[in-house]
């Protein structure tokens, strides 16, 4: 839905480069939800958090309806990065309490399947999205909403009648003071900062593509919407096979410096070439990279909870202090579109927020056996 809110911003006369500063109002509203989320799902059940992530949602869409300002589009995306702090982790906790359940030990291509699960289902929807988008601008939205009022349901029908339990942390009697110490302990170990560099080189790097593909590729180089979003998304997907298939046959430490060393080219290729076709081939490969790298972060993630007590509080902690960080370079960006008046530029930052990445190799080299 980024690059739709995006075509949504600027058809309702946001300057372009005002919409990081109405996008980093989601990054502040994960920070404010995050720890509170994590902390929740630890202690109420993962599901029930997951219900009211898909609430709060629903009521940042309905907001982003009724209202048309810069000041309401900023609340409504302070709303929605509430929701989605909701989400963040959740998911992957309860996933990884079901893999511990059913005696499931961590494995990177399992993750890597769930991520292409993830993605076709984001191709199917988002392109039911765009189709909608060329409609109405506010169609795409109602059909989202729509689908976040049967996620209630579906829940509902996992604990009923299909026997998935609302998992929570496994140890109900521990304090809060108890989960403040076993996050010290989460903090002080080499895989949390392993996950706090690769969360955000990745997330700070792809902000700018995420939040501005739609301008660059369907506004100003002409290409249609529809077109670009589904070549978009099986180029992502295509990325996850290939690290699915890869991540058994090659040392994955060596697979996530290569894939950050190729995706750091193509962006300063971007600032180098002119030709529609090039550019829009190339985004089609930083595409393709996202979705090996997203496979491989996840996969970490995955690797670093699994065994643990408060999942959920752990992952809400690396993302909480990802997210400082990103809400930090979203505005650093819109002060660099301003002044430089070329959105080209930011190519060459965002090449350089995924080399944060490469701060990973000594700490990588060292958890190798945990890979």
């Amino acid at each position: 839905m980024s690059g739709i809110f995006s075509l949504f911003y600027a058809n309702n006369h946001i300057p372009t480069a005002s919409i990081s500063s109405i996008k980093s109002f989601q990054s502040i509203g994960i920070m404010v939800g995050l720890l509170p989320a994590g902390y929740l799902s630890d202690r109420i059940g993962r599901l029930k958090i997951l219900n009211l992530s898909a609430i709060v949602i629903s009521l940042s869409f309905l907001s982003l309806i009724l209202f048309r300002t810069f000041v309401s589009f900023s609340i409504s995306e302070l709303l929605y990065g509430i929701g989605l702090a909701l989400n963040s982790g959740t998911l992957l906790s309860y996933i990884t309490d079901l893999q511990e359940q059913n005696d499931i030990t961590p494995d990177s291509r399992l993750m890597g399947k769930q991520v292409i699960m993830l993605n076709l289902m984001t191709l199917v929807g988002g392109n039911i999205g765009t189709y909608l988008f060329n409609m109405n601008n506010t169609t795409p939205i109602w059909f989202a909403l729509i689908g976040l009022a049967i996620y209630p349901i579906f829940a509902y029908t996992l604990i009923k009648y299909l026997g998935f339990a609302d998992n929570k942390s496994t140890n109900s009697n521990i304090t809060l003071f108890d989960d403040i110490k076993m996050l010290r302990s989460f903090l002080q170990k080499k895989k949390f900062w392993i996950l706090l560099l690769l969360n955000v080189g990745y997330d700070c790097g792809t902000q700018f593509i995420l939040i501005y593909w739609s301008i660059i590729y369907v506004d100003q180089l002409h290409f249609e919407l529809s077109v670009v979003y589904t070549l978009f998304m099986l180029s992502l997907i295509l990325g996850s096979i290939v690290f699915n298939n890869l991540v058994g046959a090659l040392n994955t430490n060596r697979l996530v410096i290569v894939s950050t060393l190729f995706m750091i080219g193509l962006l300063i290729l971007n600032t180098l070439l002119t030709n529609r076709y090039i550019l829009l081939s190339l985004f089609l490969l930083i595409e393709l990279v996202m979705g090996m790298m997203s496979g491989q972060i996840s996969s970490a993630s995955n690797i670093a909870i699994y065994g643990e007590n408060n999942k959920s509080l752990m992952l809400s902690s690396v993302s909480f202090l990802t997210e400082i960080i990103v809400s930090l370079s979203l505005f650093l960006n819109d002060r660099i579109i301003k002044l430089v008046g070329n959105l080209k530029v930011m190519y060459i930052i965002s090449a350089l927020y995924f080399a944060i990445i490469l701060l990973v190799i000594p700490l990588l080299k060292k958890e190798r056996n945990s890979y």
